[in-house]
């Protein structure tokens, strides 16, 4: 593999008896959801582990051979390790970190799910062909940095590796099968512009567990975190996480 950019390393944010997962998206890194996570850790308080996904942060080849079950490994140990010495654990995730976020929720004791424009499904039919495509095209134009705001820019790979679209495509599938095992309450930020993710993910979503809180981003894109809107994200997830500890 090779090197880790600065940015991209797991980061440990906080302490306190509350515990937070904040997992980052498909081609993303640590760098996207930083500023989330710490706001969580500071104002919480709580404690926060943002986790490198495998392959990412590093050359977009580097997720040719990864499968999803890796990345829900890369998040469970975060939350194994956070259960060992908080009471209660948060997990919270952005695009494909969301559909991580929910599959912890389906397997795990969770006090709260916190989802900021996640992808669980696309309208797109080359996503589900992307198994039989990898075998020809390995390579498809990067997604990274669909932010609003000016100036800004989110730290992922320029190319998508068509062998991990697929991988993640089998993890929306289990993640659509297994929904309503969801028992933890649910926030769900949504942008009203997202040239990444469609609305098919947060409908599907919304359907599954009519419980969800819906809050509108009006003035951000996909990565939201990162953009107009991501002081309100923080804000929300601050009482969204309080309210819910017990």
């Amino acid at each position: 593999m090779h090197e880790i950019w600065p940015e991209a390393q797991t980061l440990h944010i906080g302490d306190g008896d509350i515990g937070v997962v904040v997992s980052h998206g498909f081609t993303g890194s640590v760098q996207s959801v930083a500023g989330w996570g710490a706001a969580i850790a500071r104002d919480v308080p709580a404690k926060v582990i943002v986790p490198r996904l495998t392959g990412h942060g590093t050359r977009w080849d580097d997720m040719h051979d990864v499968a999803w079950t890796q990345w829900l490994e890369d998040v469970d140990a975060a939350y194994r390790e956070l259960a060992a010495t908080c009471s209660q654990v948060f997990v919270a995730g952005l695009s494909m970190g969301g559909a991580l976020a929910l599959r912890l929720a389906q397997t795990r004791d969770v006090a709260g799910v916190l989802l900021v424009n996640p992808g669980i499904s696309s309208r797109n039919v080359l996503l589900e062909l992307s198994g039989v495509l990898q075998h020809v095209i390995r390579r498809q134009p990067g997604i990274a940095s669909d932010i609003a705001k000016s100036g800004v820019a989110e730290s992922g790979y320029q190319s998508v590796s068509v062998p991990a679209v697929w991988t993640m495509t089998r993890l929306w599938a289990r993640v659509r099968a297994d929904l309503e095992r969801v028992t933890a309450p649910v926030i769900l930020f949504r942008s009203d512009v997202d040239h990444v993710v469609d609305d098919s993910s947060h409908r599907r979503i919304l359907a599954k567990l009519p419980r969800t809180r819906l809050v509108p981003l009006p003035n951000s894109y996909h990565v939201a975190t990162l953009d107009h809107d991501a002081p309100l994200i923080e804000r929300e997830s601050v009482e969204f996480i309080r309210r819910h500890a017990h």
